[in-house]
Parts: structure tokens; sequence; C-alpha cells
């Protein structure tokens, strides 16, 4: 279709002049992207890498792009009371994750660009097996198992993402629901004293520090992140700008008006959720409760 996108071009007037491309993309790919590159040059244009400039544009959500993202929040929200409702022993995560992403595409979803971690996993000495980012599988739904669903709602091909566990018995470990609840605690510090025109190191110095005096900050079990939301088609919904409280460099970096990134607090507990940044305050999308949820078995 390359022939035909150029042909179109020309006859609207379009070529001649300095063409923008998108190099720093998964889609299309440096072999796609050359043969369009070579079809610019051959028309008489100039090409020039517009990564930055495009990405600095996207980054800026309008008035519209925010309803999207808080429409997806809300099927994401669907998707996590489907795992409430539907829970049960015996039933593999995949057929719990069919039941799912079929509730959200009736919500008005679609399709997530990265496949979702949908793992229930033992616990031992009051902490979830780790299993990375893996997907489901065949693997059964046992009691005193907790399930990890990092689901992201798409409307009109924006995300929004919320991670939760959900815990599936009657007696979870009461060292891992306090864990939750602090890990959980720095989403309200987010909403009350982040906001545009910070820096990356400000939002890093406050964060850490709530990690610090909540008693669970470490260097190497657990971290708290965030990367940029917004319109994402495969393989991936993570976009340019990315923040970690680890960080050593780029942190002169500025949170903007109406960017949106999610956050993800992880320290033995599975808490992400997602932002949208004001110049006061800034808004935490999801309703689903920032806890270990407990599903009775």
């Amino acid at each position: 279709n390359i022939r035909f996108i150029i042909d179109e071009l020309t006859r609207e007037g379009w070529l001649g002049g300095t063409v923008g491309m998108e190099f720093w993309s998964y889609v299309p790919n440096r072999a796609i992207s050359i043969m369009f590159e070579g079809a610019f040059l051959a028309a008489g244009c100039k090409v020039t890498d517009a990564s930055r400039l495009l990405r600095d544009a996207r980054r800026v959500k309008s008035a519209t792009e925010q309803s999207y993202i808080k429409k997806a929040m809300e099927i994401c929200d669907v998707g996590h009371q489907a795992i409430i409702d539907n829970m049960a022993e015996g039933m593999t995560e995949l057929e719990l994750f069919g039941i799912v992403h079929a509730t959200m595409m009736a919500a008005g979803g679609e399709f997530p660009a990265l496949i979702p971690i949908f793992n229930a996993r033992p616990v031992i000495d009051g902490r979830v097996v780790s299993t990375g980012h893996a997907m489901a599988s065949r693997r059964p739904i046992t009691k005193h198992s907790v399930l990890v669903a990092d689901l992201c709602g798409v409307y009109y091909r924006y995300h929004a993402n919320a991670l939760r566990g959900f815990y599936f018995g009657d007696d979870p470990p009461a060292s891992m629901v306090t864990q939750y609840q602090k890990s959980a605690g720095v989403f309200d510090v987010i909403r009350d004293e982040v906001h545009a025109g910070m820096t990356v190191r400000d939002v890093n110095r406050r964060l850490r520090q709530y990690y610090e005096e909540a008693g669970i900050w470490t260097e190497t079990d657990g971290w708290g992140l965030g990367y940029e939301l917004g319109l994402s088609f495969p393989p991936d919904w993570v976009g340019d700008f990315y923040f970690h409280l680890g960080d050593d460099k780029y942190l002169d970096r500025v949170f903007v008006e109406h960017m949106v990134t999610n956050y993800e607090s992880l320290f033995d507990t599975a808490l992400i959720d997602t932002l949208i940044y004001g110049k006061e305050k800034t808004q935490v999308l999801s309703q689903t409760p920032r806890e270990l949820l407990i599903i009775e078995a």
C-alpha cells in the first residue's frame, strides 16, 4: 500500500517538503518504515526523525482523550468485578480470563495492546510466589492462592491500567492484608500532593518518603514506577514517559498538565492504578478498592 499512500499524498499536494516520521516505534518496525522513507525520498521529500515531536504532542491529552481513558477505566473496573463474581475453585486461569475479557468487551472494551498478567499463585510465608509477567494458563485456581490480574480497559484504543490481587479463601495472612494497606496508601499521597509542574526528582523524593515512613521501602524486593498511557496498538501499551523511584538520572523531566500515566506500587503487592495529572492535584481513576480483595472459597 506504500504506492497508494504516496499517490494520494501527491494528489493532495503534500509532498516535496519535509516529512517527519516516528522512527522510535514498534509499528511499523524499521524494516517497513525504511520502505516508506525511501518512497518519500524518491518523491523529492526531506525525511527527518519526528519521534520527539510526535511523542510530546501525544503526551498532553485533550478533554476527549481524557474522557476515553476514564471510560477505559470503567471497563477495567468491570473486569475486576467479573473476577469477584465468577472466580471459583477448580476453574483454570484461562477460563476465568475468558469470562473477564468477554465481560469487558460486552461493556464496550477492546483487546488490549499487551497480553495481561493473569496468574493464580500460592502464598508462602505471607508472600505470593511470583511468576513475573506471565499470561493466563491451564493452571487451576486453588484455595489460599492469590490471583494477580493486571487488566487494561481499552476504549477507542485508549488504555487505562489497574492491577489488583485477589485472595481466594477466607483466611488471608494478616501481614499480607497490612502490606497491601501500606502499599495502597501511596495513592492518597499521589492524589493530594503530586501535580503537574513537579519534576521526577520531586515526585520520587515524596513517594519514597511515604514508603520509608510506612516501613516497606526496600531497594531489592519491591518498586514504585510509572509510565505513560494513552493510544496504543499491539505489542505494547507502555508509553514514552517513564519514571522509577530508584532512578538516578533523567530526574529533571517534568510532569505536564493533562498527562496520563499508570503507577505501580509493588512491594509484595499487586497494585497499579491510572493517573491524570492536574495543576493542583492528580486524579486516581479506578473505583476498584486498592486493597487485597478477598473472595471466599
